[in-house]
């Protein structure tokens, strides 16, 4: 635990090191990220959404993204020539028979990969594994910057989170002095999700208030309870297969006060994923919520 300890504080004070560079570069023009010997951060270790930490005795030389966070992430620190990928859309043995001949050293896989799964590609390869949070606009900022640490890119991962905080905070700027909506979010067959959710976060910060409450049972959302709730607006997805048309044809929906008034929106499928793009589905749930904060 002292060694673990350790490691972290060395890599804490690196990064700030490193950050201290950004800014002293940024002042004179200079936008290179510091290479070789100038940034040194091994042996480097992480706490993600895990059980355990992550460590690194220095930088992995071929990465497996499991979840298409980890591949957006990585992509985005131009990590691609590391970059390992494997079809994680299949489970168990297959894929752990992948992930081994892939012969990784790091494995980034999303909040959502199975545990077992983790834990067998762990014991085939001996590689680390980071397990990215991916439950708020906190977590997909502090997973970012934990890869940019394992994966020696802690300046580069630094920027790619600086601007999703500026984007929420241009964001809260706008929707300064607009009240909070009520909202309902359909991910098709009128299923949803909860506020303790990536997705709930992002309709939380927008300034919505989401009527399914922090853990709604899987399945469709009782239609009486969505009618007692009455929101003030619709949100579907784009591969919902939820329109507007369909909500007003429907005899339990078409009295919503979001349908009447026609306070529905689209937010793209696949843009709300915890990747260095979250800024971008944050404004377009905000300019859905309240149009009139960007006109």
């Amino acid at each position: 635990m002292v060694a673990l300890a350790v490691g972290v504080v060395r890599a804490g004070a690196v990064l700030l090191g490193a950050l201290a560079l950004v800014a002293m570069g940024a002042a004179c023009g200079e936008r290179k990220e510091p290479t070789g010997a100038v940034v040194r951060i091994y042996p480097v270790s992480v706490q993600g959404a895990g059980e355990r930490p992550t460590s690194l005795r220095a930088a992995p030389r071929r990465i497996v993204p499991l979840g298409s966070g980890p591949r957006r992430i990585l992509k985005a620190l131009g990590l691609k020539k590391r970059t390992v990928s494997v079809n994680d859309e299949l489970v168990g043995l297959p894929l752990v028979g992948q992930i081994r001949r892939a012969r990784p050293d790091l494995i980034v896989a999303s909040e959502d990969a199975d545990p077992l799964d983790l834990a067998r590609a762990r014991a085939a390869t001996r590689a680390s594994v980071y397990v990215e949070p991916g439950g708020s606009l906190d977590d997909v900022e502090h997973g970012i910057d934990d890869i940019g640490l394992l994966t020696g890119r802690p300046v580069a991962a630094r920027r790619l989170s600086a601007a999703i905080s500026r984007t929420r905070q241009r964001v809260a700027a706008r929707l300064s002095g607009f009240p909070v909506v009520s909202v309902f979010v359909d991910l098709g067959g009128f299923s949803t999700v909860g506020s303790r959710s990536l997705l709930g976060d992002l309709v939380l910060e927008a300034r919505g208030d989401n009527i399914a409450g922090a853990a709604p049972e899987q399945g469709a959302f009782p239609l009486r309870q969505l009618a007692k709730r009455n929101p003030d607006v619709y949100l579907a997805t784009s591969d919902s297969g939820t329109t507007l048309d369909d909500l007003r044809k429907n005899p339990q929906t078409k009295r919503l006060r979001a349908v009447r008034t026609r306070r529905f929106g689209i937010l793209r499928a696949g843009v709300v994923a915890p990747g260095p793009a979250i800024g971008d589905a944050l404004v377009q749930i905000a300019k859905i919520l309240h149009p009139g904060a960007f006109k």
